[in-house]
């Protein structure tokens, strides 16, 4: 899951004071701006049904309904699969505040699982998450009949298989112009975690990467393009 900064609350240009939302959906032009058209939870590119996604449901949470620091951004699968339980920030690892990509791994069958470097406390944690959104659907799974969760799983597989055709490519002609194409690519699969396992041993494709996506938390990685600790969170 991709780290993002969302920032301080926007600021209107004509008076220079902080923007109050008198819906929460007026807020998905400042969002998408700031951390671009990606699901903050399953990172799948969004060209419509982009939800301005609440961390903590509006339904038990109605006075942060319009507030900044509570918004992300979600496609409809990851929003329907959270739900409006009523949830503990504490409980999970969130985006916006925590290196989310620490979290988890991925397999070369695209499968995603709890990162086992972790340490226990961590992995309860990471794995609520992971349950809470069920990033690890896909089809087949005997709990679930879940057709978009499937069609999520299927992208998240296509953009693995393209990232590591990707990755032979460049061992077959490492040109600056190649390097360019492929994060070019990326931006356009989405599922941007993929995309850094796949090239996680070659630091000047990390870095392209992380300046690729609008609002990934550059301090959440050290110079060689790694995953560190992200500055006051838990993660």
């Amino acid at each position: 899951m991709r780290p993002v900064e969302r920032g301080s609350v926007p600021i209107d240009s004509t008076t220079g004071v902080q923007i109050s939302f008198r819906e929460h959906g007026d807020a998905k032009p400042k969002l998408l701006q700031r951390i671009g058209k990606y699901c903050s939870y399953c990172e799948k590119p969004l060209t419509h049904l982009i939800d301005v996604e609440h961390i903590l449901p509006k339904t038990h949470f109605p006075q942060l309904k319009t507030n900044w620091h509570n918004f992300l951004i979600s496609c409809r699968v990851c929003n329907d699969i959270k739900g409006h339980s009523a949830i503990k920030r504490k409980d999970f690892y969130w985006s916006d505040v925590d290196n989310t990509f620490r979290m988890f791994e991925y397999n070369l069958g695209g499968e995603l699982k709890v990162n086992s470097s972790l340490s226990i406390t961590e992995q309860v944690i990471a794995k609520n998450t992971l349950d809470l959104l069920g990033l690890d659907r896909k089809p087949g799974h005997s709990k679930y009949k879940d057709r978009s969760a499937d069609e999520r799983w299927r992208e998240r597989f296509t953009a693995l298989r393209i990232a590591q055709e990707a990755f032979g490519d460049l061992q077959d002609n490492d040109t600056s112009q190649m390097r360019n194409q492929i994060v070019r690519n990326a931006q356009g699969q989405g599922f941007w975690s993929v995309w850094m396992t796949v090239f996680q041993n070659d630091p000047d494709m990390l870095n392209r990467l992380i300046a690729a996506f609008p609002g990934t938390c550059k301090s959440c990685f050290d110079a060689q393009g790694k995953p560190i600790h992200r500055p006051r969170g838990r993660i």
